[in-house]
């Protein structure tokens, strides 16, 4: 099994951070590929993030954080 890395992306042009402002699934949880994953805030707009892989999910940051684009916020386990 391969563990793979998710990074937080970059959402709009302007964008230089965010704000993980819900998480939608649990440690451990099985996801599916295209699942959405976790809300994500912006200075403009929240989005449902989905993820791009299936497997197991470990978060790796919390609710509120403000984060670069590009931080590791999850590993998947495939």
């Amino acid at each position: 099994m391969a563990k793979m890395t998710l990074k937080l992306p970059k959402m709009a042009t302007s964008m230089q951070n965010g704000t993980i402002v819900e998480w939608l699934v649990q440690p451990g949880d099985t996801v599916a590929q295209g699942q959405a994953i976790y809300v994500i805030e912006t200075e403009k707009t929240s989005t449902e993030v989905e993820s791009p892989f299936a497997g197991r999910i470990t978060p790796l940051v919390a609710i509120g954080d403000l984060l670069p684009i590009g931080t590791p916020i999850a590993e998947i386990e495939t």
